[in-house]
């Protein structure tokens, strides 16, 4: 296994993960509600990974801008891709027994 490969492979694990952490707190909270704190907590971690990924606090500041434009970006262009993915796949997603 090449490691980019591996590395890909541990990526999706951790995509994979922290979704079943997700859809197993909806057993107990509303899904508007794990996703709320999802968000939340993907904001602190990323603020957390741009500081840390900074030489020094003037640095830091420079990015603060470039990383809010970046990261609002991705995430919106992955949103796009997951919304449509379950608009085509409505019926086995979310109503199987309509399928």
């Amino acid at each position: 296994m090449t490691q980019n490969t591996e590395l890909e492979t541990r990526y999706w694990d951790l995509v994979d993960q922290l979704i079943d952490q997700a859809n197993s707190a909806c057993e107990h909270l509303d899904p508007s509600a794990v996703s709320a704190a999802l968000l939340n907590a993907a904001a602190r971690f990323n603020a957390f990974a741009v500081a840390t990924a900074s030489l020094d606090r003037n640095e830091f500041t420079e990015e603060i801008e470039p990383a809010i434009q970046h990261l609002s970006g991705r995430y919106r262009e992955l949103l796009r891709d997951n919304l449509e993915d379950y608009r085509e796949h409505y019926k086995v997603y979310i109503r199987p027994d309509e399928a």
